[in-house]
């Protein structure tokens, strides 16, 4: 409920402070008071964008506050979710600085404009001739199905389960669109496969084969230098291993006299024994060492085909060809398993598409239930608002495809007039006859649930007398069970109202002023008389006007 409303360097006003009640308020004013300029204020609260032309004065900023009673409106998770602090008195602030930069804020909490406006519409329900215009939406009829169907619960497990049909749907197209063009690719897998298969490559066979081939294209050299250390340790006359083993016979006759020797004549024993060990293997080397042009030739072309196949894989390294190999055989694999793959996805899509059937049938179930209901209240509401022959036909029809709603799609078809078929309500209602079956459409949703404050923008237009006075009591009805504001111009629903506000426009000072207050007993009857009677109010006019507030 609005239990408050402040507004603050707002267009025509410098600072207004409202304060609201249960049950139905109305206002009232002449026009270009400003009744519209409080709409927007408000709007503001609820999300509209705005910019700096709303200043009326561009050195200050512009406040709006409305705060509002919480406890009947299950909002706790709203805040929870949005990381706000909740109390059952919230209050929403908007402020304008003259730059016509906007910010907003939850309980002194600044909050984007789209999380204010969730909340806006959670709380106030702004009934104005844009809404009016939503009847005539495929999905805004359906909401009002649903709203009387009172399958919220259901219809929040459809939506989950649709998303996760839609989600996987689109998975297996993609798998069976990758599928296709891997399939193209498998005759060119396999080959690649086939071709490193074939070279069977081992890890750091190619360092080994490198190595073999420097042997190879060195072999004279290799050999040459061999046989050079053959010789200057052991062939030659005077050779190093001679010399040592002569050197080791000296040192091991000084160690007898002098013990000091024996580290030197250790060092020379273990250096002649290295050397011989080298004399031997360069001589094992040399028998073993023998130049195989055939096997060259292996070795040359074995490392041609490696490098190749590096080339053409981009692979640095040819140990990198042992995971592409790696690579290509899991792509094949995965061949081989996808079809499998694709038919289980495709019994996974069966269920949960036998599942979202269930819960589409049970939604329209429900919602055929309470159609023909629904069109007998709006007849019968109507008719009390002046239009007797009023007929409202709800369409229904099915989808193929399922839909984030389901598979049902509703057209509201209305004639205001006798022996003329229902038709679009575009085409066949006026705006009168439009507002007054909005009307009688949202005192329907009102017996059911529970709606938030609603305000009523100039519901009248096009209506007066006593439609205007049945209009009243229907909004005087749906005040009794929540907070109702109509904005209006006629006596009769006006003298309705629980509570009645009076906008006007103060042209004392230099600039012109829109002020609002509350009415008084004898003022409301001074009010509803000039609303009768015009500028000129006549005693007949104030007796009028205090029987219909008897009424």
């Amino acid at each position: 409920m609005l239990q408050q409303l402040s507004i603050q360097n707002f267009a025509l006003i410098d600072r207004v402070e409202i304060d609201f009640n249960n049950g139905l308020s109305v206002i009232t004013g002449e026009t270009g008071a400003g009744k519209s300029i409080l709409l927007g204020a408000l709007g503001l609260i609820l999300g509209n964008r705005a910019d700096h032309s709303v200043l009326k004065d561009h050195t200050k900023k512009c406040i709006i506050e409305g705060s509002f009673v919480l406890s009947n409106y299950a909002l706790q998770k709203f805040f929870d979710d949005h990381n706000l602090d909740y109390a059952e008195e919230s209050i929403l602030r908007r402020e304008i600085n003259g730059n016509g930069k906007s910010r907003s804020f939850i309980n002194d909490t600044p909050c984007t404009l789209e999380v204010l406006k969730k909340l806006g519409v959670q709380l106030i329900d702004i009934h104005s001739q844009q809404q009016t215009l939503q009847i005539n939406d495929p999905s805004f009829q359906l909401k009002i199905i649903d709203a009387l169907a009172n399958h919220s619960d259901l219809l929040k497990e459809y939506k989950l389960s649709y998303m996760a049909y839609i989600k996987l749907k689109k998975e297996i197209q993609e798998f069976q669109i990758n599928l296709a063009e891997a399939k193209q690719q498998e005759d060119y897998l396999n080959f690649q496969f086939d071709e490193l298969q074939k070279l069977n490559l081992k890890a750091g066979e190619n360092e080994e084969l490198e190595q073999e081939q420097s042997r190879f294209a060195n072999s004279e050299e290799i050999l040459r230098n061999l046989s050079f250390g053959q010789t200057v340790l052991a062939e030659k006359e005077d050779n190093i291993i001679d010399q040592l083993a002569a050197l080791k016979q000296v040192l091991a006759q000084s160690e007898k006299f002098d013990k000091d020797f024996a580290e030197l004549l250790g060092r020379v024993k273990s250096s002649l024994i290295d050397l011989q060990d080298v004399a031997s293997e360069l001589e094992s080397k040399t028998q073993l060492f023998e130049y195989d042009p055939e096997r060259h030739q292996f070795v040359e072309e074995r490392l041609g085909e490696i490098h190749r196949l590096q080339k053409k894989h981009l692979c640095p390294e040819a140990d990198d060809l042992l995971e592409v190999k790696e690579k290509i055989e899991i792509e094949l694999l995965n061949l081989t398993n996808s079809d499998g793959k694709l038919e289980q996805l495709e019994k996974e899509l069966e269920k949960l598409e036998v599942n979202l059937k269930n819960q589409s049938d049970l939604l329209s179930s429900g919602r055929l239930s309470v159609l023909k209901d629904f069109q007998h209240q709006v007849e019968e509401t109507l008719n009390q608002l002046g239009i007797p022959f009023a007929r409202l036909v709800v369409n229904h029809e099915k989808h193929v495809d399922y839909t984030k709603s389901g598979i049902d799609s509703f057209e509201f078809l209305f004639s205001a007039n006798k022996g003329i078929e229902p038709s679009v309500v575009s085409k066949t209602a006026s705006g009168g006859e439009t507002s007054r079956l909005m009307l009688a459409i949202k005192e329907i949703l009102a017996q059911h649930l529970q709606l938030p404050t609603i305000l009523f923008d100039e519901i009248d237009t096009g209506v007066s007398g006593e439609i205007a006075e049945k209009m009243g009591t229907i909004l005087a009805n749906m005040g009794k069970q929540r907070q109702v504001i109509s904005i209006t111009h006629l006596p009769q629903l006006a003298a309705k109202g629980a509570h009645h506000y009076f906008v006007y426009k103060d042209d004392a000072n230099e600039r012109s002023t829109t002020q609002l207050k509350k009415l008084t007993a004898e003022e409301r009857v001074a009010e509803l008389a000039k609303m009768l009677s015009g500028a000129t109010t006549t005693e007949a006019a104030m007796n009028n006007a205090r029987e219909l507030l008897q009424e």
